[in-house]
């Protein structure tokens, strides 16, 4: 890991904090650094987080928007449906919108009505959620690791560690 120092307040040296060596002849003893190593870890964290999720969702906010407005729907539609009331399509528009298109996990073809597409929405999302979950597990659990790390020696294999999801298949 690279970190940038300022020297008598004038010059920047980048030195690899994987070389004590070099530190201890700067000057530098890992107490003063191993603070900013640790951050610099957890920000790596946080990304390699947002490159899994941006894997599997977009980074669009308005599509974001329109998923979630989606799963809203699906999840008051399969609520009408459970309670045998009148399903009024008016109400869905975003799932009508997939209509023929979304995939209806109950039948593995193209959704035909509303409720297959609720399926569909639903259990896309279901994976996304168990998904961001474990992504977000990872990410906690790692941060937590490299923070109460003692050397920056403890904190990159703490880094090293971390257990990611795999991405699930589209």
């Amino acid at each position: 890991m690279i970190l940038t120092f300022s020297k008598n307040g004038h010059s920047h040296i980048d030195v690899d904090v994987g070389k004590p060596e070099i530190l201890a002849a700067l000057g530098l003893v890992e107490a003063d650094w191993l603070p900013a190593a640790r951050e610099v870890l957890c920000l790596r964290v946080d990304a390699d987080a947002a490159a899994r999720r941006a894997a599997v969702a977009t980074g669009d906010a308005g599509q974001m928007a329109e998923y979630q407005e989606a799963r809203t729907e699906a999840l008051a539609l399969l609520a009408v449906e459970r309670s045998k009331k009148a399903i009024d399509p008016a109400a869905y528009p975003m799932l009508a919108a997939s209509l023929g298109t979304d995939i209806d996990p109950l039948t593995g073809e193209p959704a035909t009505d509303l409720l297959g597409v609720a399926r569909s929405v639903s259990a896309a999302a279901d994976a996304y959620q168990a998904y961001g979950a474990a992504v977000r597990k990872a990410r906690l659990s790692g941060k937590a690791a490299i923070r109460a790390a003692g050397s920056a020696q403890a904190a990159q294999a703490a880094y090293d560690g971390i257990t990611w999801p795999g991405i699930p298949a589209a």
